[in-house]
């Protein structure tokens, strides 16, 4: 009985030491170092982004003249109620009409020449309106 017990352990350490190297098995790859200088610039990049100087893209909007949050600056749609990275109450901005001069009753967000409903509150646009 000793000697089949001792063969199932064989058995098992065998097989503990040879699966890690059967083919398609490659041992775990170590993680990336990353050193003090990457940190650093991690974070400075990270505080840049929280201290209102914003990334690239939303920059780039400001630069446009687009409309930016009056609280954080971060730049915003016209029709958002609230801003997204601070929560803050956006001022409302009154929907210009185009030139085909179509605004919605309801909401005053402009339409074009064939829609049949708003695409901000969903109100049916009468065939008046669009016509």
């Amino acid at each position: 009985m000793s000697i089949v017990i001792f063969f199932v352990l064989a058995a098992i350490a065998v097989g503990i030491i040879a699966y890690p190297l059967l083919p398609g098995r490659t041992p775990a790859q170590a993680a990336p170092v990353l050193t003090d200088a990457e940190i650093e610039r991690s974070v400075r990049n990270l505080r840049r982004t929280q201290s209102g100087r914003g990334t690239q893209s939303e920059r780039r909007t400001r630069s446009r003249g687009g409309l930016s949050c009056p609280s954080c600056g971060k730049g915003y749609q016209e029709g958002d109620l609230f801003c997204v990275r601070c929560g803050s109450g956006l001022p409302e901005v009154k929907a210009q009409a185009e030139p085909d001069g179509l605004v919605c009753s309801s909401c005053g967000t402009s339409l074009h020449a064939g829609d049949q409903f708003c695409a901000k509150c969903g109100h049916r646009v009468p065939t008046e309106e669009v016509s």
